[in-house]
């Protein structure tokens, strides 16, 4: 696993998860905390070109300062539950149905991360996968997630709704409602649709309620991301109020 930039190195660092990091000449000094943190650790420290950067980042934008080693841990369904029964009303999690942009998928993560989700639930196939991109997008937070990659997202969701979680697909259209009016005040699991199909038509069955943004300004839909981050910190909202 890469990670790109200096935050992504920090977060990866701090999970223990770096293994080798890369700096070139120009930033060798900017970023000298986290090269001695580095040593510190015992983690493998080069000063190499910046040329040498890029071809190994293969594109991606680095800053100067390119990391490697571990994979991000993925977690399993069985533990998700677990932490979702010990959290009660509290629970949150995110469920993505076929979000196959790594850079949306990225910024999803970092909203996760930022609201503290229970979990993030996505499928094997027909889903970005988390990658050196990936973390990238999400400034290196998308370790601080559990992340849950399953083979049947269905079966997904009815292991959650046996789990006491209330599921909410977003989706626009006759069948939903505003997404203002609910409290979120029991278990919670969010589904959110590719960004062109939106949520396929077996998934939208299993959700208790769909829920819409209002889009006052006439636009039809938001980014996925952006429609992440509103809806996350909404329950968030709400619970703070009850």
């Amino acid at each position: 696993m890469r990670f790109l930039g200096p935050h992504a190195c920090e977060e990866a660092l701090g999970r223990g998860e770096l293994h080798v990091l890369r700096m070139a000449p120009p930033v060798w000094g900017r970023f000298s905390s986290l090269r001695e943190a580095a040593r510190e650790a015992g983690v493998v420290v080069h000063q190499e070109p910046m040329e040498s950067l890029d071809r190994r980042s293969e594109g991606g934008r680095h800053q100067g300062v390119l990391g490697e080693g571990a994979a991000l841990r993925l977690q399993e369904m069985d533990v998700l539950l677990g932490r979702i029964r010990e959290h009660g009303n509290d629970a949150l999690v995110l469920v993505l149905d076929g979000i196959t942009d790594p850079h949306n998928l990225g910024a999803i993560l970092r909203s996760a991360a930022g609201a503290a989700v229970d979990g993030v639930i996505f499928p094997e196939r027909r889903s970005a996968q988390v990658n050196d991109t990936v973390i990238r997008a999400s400034a290196g937070t998308a370790g601080r997630v559990a992340l849950v990659r399953v083979v049947n997202l269905g079966r997904a969701l009815d292991e959650l709704r046996a789990a006491g979680v209330w599921i909410y697909g977003l989706a626009a259209g006759a069948k939903s409602h505003d997404y203002r009016h609910e409290s979120f005040s029991g278990p919670t699991a969010l589904v959110l649709g590719s960004e062109g199909e939106g949520l396929h038509q077996k998934i939208a069955e299993r959700c208790d309620h769909l829920l819409e943004i209002p889009m006052p300004g006439g636009i039809e839909s938001l980014n996925v991301s952006a429609t992440a981050a509103i809806c996350l910190f909404r329950v968030l909202a709400m619970r703070a109020l009850n």
